[in-house]
Formats: structure tokens, C-alpha cells, sequence
């Protein structure tokens, strides 16, 4: 075996022995990195959360539903009302309202809540085991970059 193919083996096994190390260093350097990344990120997002809370707390200051400015605008979301609902309110729906219940009820577990909604505001269905809740404003905001 004396052909000349025992270097050419030997030099590419000590290819494959360079390659592989430098593989190994450049996942080290990776996680490295990815981890100096996160904190970073980490760093950032609280930041983030600090800006939007000094924010949040000057436009409550300015009593307006909506502030305005070059370089974006901040408003309130109305969020739309939450229908808190339970096993009893299925079981009473379905021995108040016998022949409506398919119109009411999706499954075992859960209500059709658009129809049952409009039921309710319109006073034809009245469920005490169901209650109607409207949740906070929440604060939102744009950043236009002066562009209006």
C-alpha cells in the first residue's frame, strides 16, 4: 500500500481533524455571541418597558383620548367586552332555552358567544350564571418617524 495513498490519506485525515476543530470553534464563538446577544436584548426590552411606562404615564397626564405629534400619536384601545361564562351557564341555557340551545351552545364546553351576545343586549335571553365584563382601555402608540 505503498502508492503514494497512505500521505494523501494521512494529510486528509488531518483535514477532516482541522475542519472539525474549527467547526467546534465557531459554535463556541456562536454561543458566545448568542448569549452577549440576549443580555443585550434583555438590556433593551426593559428598557423598552421603561420608555413605554413614562410615555403611558405623560399622555394619562394630558387628560386627552388621543395626543398627536410629528413624530407619532398615543391612544387608547377600547377593548372589546369579555363574556365570562361557565359549566352552569351551558346548564342553564339549556333548561331555560331548550329549543334556542344549538342557536347558544358550540359544544359541551363553549357558547356561540356573537349570537348569544346579541340575544342578551336585545333583553330576549337573561342568564344569571354569566356575567359581562368590560376590560380596561388599553395604552397603545406609533411610531411614525415624523412622517404624518
Amino acid at each position: 500500500m505503498e502508492n503514494g495513498y497512505k500521505e494523501e490519506i494521512e494529510k486528509l485525515l488531518k483535514d477532516t481533524d482541522d475542519i472539525n476543530f474549527e467547526i467546534r470553534r465557531l459554535k463556541r464563538e456562536n454561543d458566545n455571541l448568542t448569549a452577549e446577544n440576549n443580555d443585550k436584548i434583555e438590556k433593551l426590552q426593559t428598557e423598552m418597558e421603561s420608555v413605554e411606562f413614562k410615555m403611558e404615564d405623560a399622555f394619562k397626564k394630558t387628560g386627552d383620548d388621543k395626543v398627536q405629534t410629528k413624530m407619532g400619536f398615543t391612544t387608547w384601545k377600547i377593548l372589546n367586552e369579555k363574556i365570562v361564562y361557565n359549566d352552569k351557564t351551558i346548564e342553564e341555557i339549556q333548561i331555560k332555552y331548550p329549543g334556542e340551545k344549538d342557536v347558544y351552545i358550540k359544544t359541551s364546553y363553549s357558547l356561540q358567544l356573537n349570537p348569544l351576545k346579541k340575544a342578551i343586549e336585545d333583553g330576549s335571553i337573561v342568564l344569571t350564571e354569566m356575567t359581562r365584563e368590560t376590560p380596561d382601555k388599553k395604552f397603545v402608540y406609533k411610531y411614525t418617524g415624523g412622517n404624518k
